[in-house]
């Protein structure tokens, strides 16, 4: 199935409210990442603005997973590193030869991105990241439909690893994310998503205008607690909106 194919097929799949269980903090975290209630959060708060900033990255922008930089099946997507290896690589540590994760840091560009970069240091709830990127999706491009499913990550250890924070920088109105069986997340510019994205999921840029996001992976640390807050707040927060919609 094509990313045409796959839009067509879950765009308009109606969402079913689904209500928190009565569980621990960690564990209601952890029944929402494990698929059982939506396959999107919302961050219950409006991000600043960084458009401005996301121009620094113009230079510095590399073919990620395009189908001609001979990496994957995607066409038109391109990205660049704020914090990592360095800026153009925007993969895994894996595909860079190394033999255990390396020590991130900032990078040129995100060093010039000074207010995204006191956003990560000193509000977002997190101890400590791995990768953040800005991910352009080009006017008329698209991500194909694939999954990021590790072996490696289960529901207990989930929190050791990092979690992928989604923000959408310059959000076209065409242009759609779509989840398998569970429709479009509703992305608009300034908004943060939790994304299922061991799930099936395709993007299309149906706009004559890219899509610019930003993705930070996030190691939670001495912030889990915190963090697991926000996410059982927002979740409950668009619990009430899509009920209310029903």
């Amino acid at each position: 199935m094509d990313q045409i194919e796959f839009y067509n097929a879950y765009k308009d799949v109606k969402i079913t409210p689904k209500p928190l269980p009565d569980y621990s903090l960690e564990d209601k975290v952890k029944w929402i990442f494990s698929g059982h209630g939506y396959h999107w959060v919302e961050f219950d708060f409006t991000m600043p603005d960084w458009l401005s900033e996301s121009a620094y990255a113009d230079d510095y922008y590399v073919a990620h997973r395009d189908i001609f930089s001979g990496e994957g099946s995607h066409y038109g997507w391109s990205s660049c590193a704020l914090h990592g290896i360095d800026t153009d690589k925007t993969n895994v540590w894996q595909t860079y030869g190394y033999e255990s994760e390396p020590d991130y840091q900032w990078t040129e560009l995100g060093n010039k991105t000074k207010n995204i970069q006191s956003f990560f240091n000193n509000t977002f709830p997190a101890e400590r990241y791995a990768r953040i990127r800005f991910m352009k999706l080009a006017a008329g491009g698209w991500i194909s439909p694939h999954n990021d499913y590790s072996p490696m990550i289960n529901i207990d250890n989930l929190f050791d690893y990092p979690l992928p924070v989604n923000i959408a920088i310059d959000h076209p109105n065409d242009c759609h994310m779509t989840i398998k069986d569970n429709g479009c997340v509703p992305f608009k510019s300034h908004s943060a998503f939790m994304v299922n994205i061991f799930n099936d999921h395709s993007v299309i840029n149906n706009s004559s205008k890219d899509r610019i996001h930003l993705i930070a992976h996030c190691y939670l640390g001495n912030k889990r607690k915190e963090f697991c807050e926000l996410i059982v707040n927002s979740y409950e927060k668009q619990h009430a909106k899509i009920q209310s919609q029903v």
